[in-house]
């Protein structure tokens, strides 16, 4: 069935564009046919540039609110709010106003969003990546600004509300450029870093239109050239506030790997540890029995295991009480583990048992018990333990023809138990 179905999809692929060029006329035809005396252009469309940026803002400000649905994070929400009022001041820009008190207003209210985009922008900086809103000292400034960019078209000359805007503007953009720039150099993202160029070129921009709005002769050329520059620039830092917004889900995700990484290992920790003495258990003896016999055999290293047990310990449980037992297993369980190497194990086995896996040979592992005994010996005293409490320790070789440690851990049993009946004898 599959090669019919794709003969079939190449017939009608190659067919529809034959068919078509068959059923158009000739040159000749075409030739007397004058009706359309040739294709006529598309009618010219006029754009407005002011309009056409806070268009694209406002599209700008409904991406980023999308985004904000997925990484809810305030800086987001203070980016939405500074492409709404860059949308709205460019909006207002972007018209004409018959009366001179209204479109006085009406540019200083431009002025004052812009203003506040700025302001804007700079608190997401300061709230990045995850500092919650802040609306308490923002909302004084903006209705001091408020007050001076409604109030001053009333009294002023309309020149000095469209020079302190742009002003303004300027100084909040800078300062913003600054965050940017430390926190760029933080995090390396490369989305802080075009920001960080945008902000700089939009104050600069910012600060030449203050400038140009004082000589009235250069407004109308220098204006447009800068309105191409602001546009131009807006477009990257946009994109750029798209990019870090991904950036920062990355690292949250990057971060949430690490942290569910670190819990499983401290999970699988706790799965194959004993609680109270610290050393490993029986589950993890069982995971790496087999392991350690392959070993074994696979390079002829020597295998041997010691088999410790706590003399007189129900005795000590009966007259001092389990804190105390608890106690005495914690201190042979630190005092084992500190006497052996990284490469072997301590497991408690049971009770008052320990059971050591050791990477040696008989001899080696007998003085190791020796040692055990005397430093436990010492150690006693400074752990508040009664005479008499000792440690029995029995110890076997591993055979490299035995399928598990079984044989050798009951051998060690025996022997151990061999030196606890010489220990009461002497007791005795």
């Amino acid at each position: 069935m599959g090669r019919p179905r794709s003969a079939a999809l190449v017939v009608a692929l190659v067919a529809a564009p034959l068919t078509l060029l068959a059923v158009q006329p000739g040159p000749d035809l075409l030739g007397e046919i004058d009706a359309l005396g040739g294709i006529p252009p598309p009618p010219p469309m006029l754009i407005h540039p002011r309009a056409f940026a806070a268009y694209g803002a406002l599209i700008t400000a409904v991406t980023l609110a999308t985004l904000y649905l997925y990484r809810g994070r305030a800086f987001i929400v203070y980016w939405i709010g500074s492409w709404l009022f860059f949308a709205g001041s460019l909006a207002l820009l972007a018209r004409g106003y018959g009366d001179l008190r209204v479109g006085s207003v009406m540019l200083g209210l431009a002025q004052l969003l812009g203003v506040w985009a700025a302001g804007l922008l700079w608190l997401a900086a300061a709230a990045f990546p995850d500092e919650p809103l802040r609306w308490n000292v923002p909302m004084k400034v903006a209705a001091v600004t408020a007050v001076w960019f409604l109030a001053a078209p009333l009294v002023l000359p309309l020149v000095a509300v469209l020079a302190t805007g742009p002003a303004a503007a300027a100084v909040l953009l800078g300062w913003a450029g600054i965050r940017y720039l430390r926190l760029g150099l933080r995090t390396r993202y490369v989305g802080v870093l075009v920001i960080t160029a945008g902000t700089i070129l939009l104050c600069a921009t910012n600060a030449a239109a203050a400038a140009v709005s004082l000589n009235l002769l250069w407004q109308p050329e220098a204006f447009n050239g800068l309105l191409a520059v602001n546009i131009i620039v807006s477009m990257f830092v946009a994109l750029a506030m798209h990019v870090l917004v991904f950036e920062d889900m990355m690292e949250a995700l990057r971060r949430a790997h690490g942290d569910l990484a670190q819990a499983h290992q401290e999970v699988k920790r706790l799965a194959i540890t004993d609680p109270l003495t610290g050393c490993h258990n029986r589950r993890f003896f069982d995971e790496i029995e087999r392991r350690e016999i392959q070993r074994h055999r696979r390079y002829g290293a020597p295998l041997a295991v010691v088999f410790v047990d706590v003399n007189h310990f129900k005795r000590l449980n009966d007259t001092r009480g389990h804190d105390v037992g608890d106690q005495a297993l914690r201190t042979i369980g630190a005092l084992l583990r500190r006497h052996v190497r990284e490469s072997d194990y301590v497991i408690r086995w049971g009770g008052d048992e320990f059971l050591l896996l050791l990477t040696c040979g008989l001899a080696e592992a007998e003085r190791k018990a020796d040692e055990l005994a005397r430093a436990f010996d010492r150690e006693r005293p400074a752990a508040g333990l009664p005479d008499g409490i000792g440690l029995s320790i029995g110890v076997a070789p591993v055979s490299a023809e035995e399928e598990s440690l079984t044989p050798a851990i009951r051998l060690a049993d025996s022997r151990m138990y061999e030196n606890k009946l010489r220990e009461r004898g002497e007791l005795e």
